[in-house]
């Protein structure tokens, strides 16, 4: 399965939050906390993320070989909708959307099953045979995530170098306390 980003997300906190929470009250570091927000937002909701979660108001393409047998899982949740499931047939001919499939766990873990009384379609098994376009993210980032977040970007402001003579932790403890409860656990 590969997974692609379609859409360009916006950050999930602003400049202000951030600077609320460094207690800087000057703009020469915007560009660099803007930069913190942006990598903050990587790790937690890019493509490869740690979380496995979609960012708010993101847009997704997911291509695989084959369809399953019986349910497709929608990774990335909260899912939010299915737009559109297309395959290229056994034959190769062109591809065709399927108009008529059965859409779960909307808000959470997400999946799609065929039409009643049906099975997904043959493929050409190709690594892209089978494109499924989808809505994903939270309507408002829930509290925690947020605040690890801020904690990241405190840490990163505070601690600019890889390596220095002074003995450095890896991130703040609380980040992993405040996150594990909403990671989404590859199956």
């Amino acid at each position: 399965m590969n997974l692609r980003l379609t859409n360009s997300v916006a950050p999930i906190l602003t400049t202000a939050e951030a600077k609320a929470h460094l207690r800087v009250f000057h703009d020469d570091d915007n560009s660099y906390i803007d930069a913190l927000i942006a990598a903050a937002g990587d790790w937690l909701f890019g493509e490869n993320s740690w979380l496995g979660r979609a960012a708010p108001s993101s847009a997704w393409e997911m291509t695989q070989a084959f369809f399953p047998v019986g349910r497709l899982d929608i990774p990335k949740p909260p899912l939010v909708r299915v737009d559109g499931v297309f395959y290229t047939p056994a034959d190769g001919g062109a591809e065709q959307e399927i108009a008529d499939f059965r859409t779960f766990g909307e808000g959470g873990n997400g999946y799609i099953l065929p039409a009643v009384d049906t099975d997904w379609p043959e493929t050409d098994g190709e690594p892209e045979s089978v494109r499924i376009e989808f809505q994903a993210g939270y309507t408002t980032l829930p509290a925690s995530i947020k605040h690890a977040a801020l904690l990241m970007i405190g840490h990163w402001y505070e601690n600019r170098e890889a390596a220095t003579e002074a003995k450095l932790s890896e991130l703040p403890m609380a980040v992993d306390a405040l996150l594990m409860p909403y990671r989404n656990w590859p199956s």
